[in-house]
């Protein structure tokens, strides 16, 4: 019953807030709303002995249900990675085994065929979908962070880090479910054992849906953002010096220092194009773009922080150009491997 209740909770609040929801998040709403039906057949199943012996409608939502809710996730992955609409051929890809197996269960009600013939159906395909959904799904996830760590300077709100972590929560989860359908509803069925895979779903849909509902970047968004008007030759591009005039323009002119600078700011700056200055800093630095520009701003801060030991973090922090004093202290730690407060000994908080 709680795993229902989680999913019912938020599936009302995507109902609520729709309009502001992102088109990745819309499609979270709709797995969720999946899953809540998947999980009212589980608190009926699981709390009623006599209900498990008899095959009704709510077999047939179920069977629907447990090869939906994959695809759904998927294609709420997908919404943030790329800005494209699913095809015609994705979506029946997805949902076609969902349909089967509802197909199959109302032919156990109508015609009365085997109940197991469903049952083997999704014993076979949901495994398959768990697999496929969060090894796609991860490197659609890795591909965009990487665009994203090679198009700004400050990932704050954008790395969706915290959502390929979820990827692999869920995907425990997942193995848990074949587990549990191994073994059996009869298994569960009023034991208080029962308690442990509930706790387990309920923690993963709200860690999901909480992080699903906080996170609004995407591909989109990233789109918008970087949209840049000049477009160079190939001839350009091929050029080795662009390296150095990318270096001659943090080093002179310190456009480091310019808060939530992208590549679009920088290849504009320099009459280039994102492409091929994220390209160019990738290959002869071995950095990405934000690696690359906060690597400037910390050899920065360390240079004020020697000269000036009265200075507070957040002031160091906002004269070196990082937006936020937190974005500040991790950057400084992942590049020198120490705080801020203990690079030059106490420093004012």
């Amino acid at each position: 019953m709680l795993p229902f209740m989680v999913c019912l909770f938020w599936t009302v609040h995507a109902g609520f807030s729709f309009r502001e929801l992102n088109r990745a998040q819309r499609y979270l709403g709709q797995f969720l709303l999946v899953s809540m039906l998947l999980f009212l057949y589980h608190a009926v199943y699981y709390s009623n002995n006599s209900a498990a012996d008899k095959y009704n409608v709510l077999n047939v939502i179920y069977s629907w249900a447990t090869l939906t809710t994959y695809p759904l996730y998927y294609l709420y992955i997908k919404a943030i990675t790329d800005n494209h609409k699913p095809g015609k051929g994705l979506i029946a890809l997805l949902f076609i085994p969902g349909i089967i197996a509802a197909a199959a269960s109302v032919s156990v009600l109508i015609f009365g065929i085997r109940q197991d013939i469903p049952d083997l159906f999704i014993s076979i395909i949901r495994p398959i979908q768990a697999i496929l959904v969060s090894v796609m799904s991860l490197i659609k996830l890795k591909a965009f962070d990487r665009s994203v760590y090679d198009s700004y300077s400050e990932v704050e709100g954008k790395t969706a880090k915290p959502v390929m972590i979820l990827v692999g929560v869920q995907f425990t989860a997942a193995i848990c479910t074949v587990v549990l359908s191994f073994l059996g509803q009869r298994y569960f069925t009023g034991k208080t054992v029962l308690a442990v895979p509930s706790v387990l779903f309920a923690g993963t849909i709200y860690a999901i849906a909480y992080v699903g509902f906080r996170y609004r970047f995407g591909a989109f968004q990233m789109e918008n953002e970087l949209k840049e008007d000049i477009v160079p030759t190939d001839k350009e591009a091929e050029d080795s010096s662009l390296f150095n005039t990318i270096v001659e323009k943090m080093e002179k002119e310190m456009v480091f220092l310019q808060p939530g600078l992208s590549v679009v700011d920088l290849a504009k700056s320099i009459g280039s194009n994102r492409t091929y200055v994220s390209t160019s800093i990738n290959t002869h630095s071995g950095k990405s773009f934000a690696l690359f520009v906060n690597t400037y701003r910390v050899e920065y801060a360390k240079t004020i922080m020697e000269k000036d030991g009265k200075l507070s973090i957040a002031q160091v922090a906002e004269m070196s150009g990082f937006a936020s004093e937190e974005s500040f202290r991790r950057n400084f730690r992942n590049i020198t491997g120490k705080s801020p407060s203990d690079w030059t000994g106490p420093v004012r908080l």
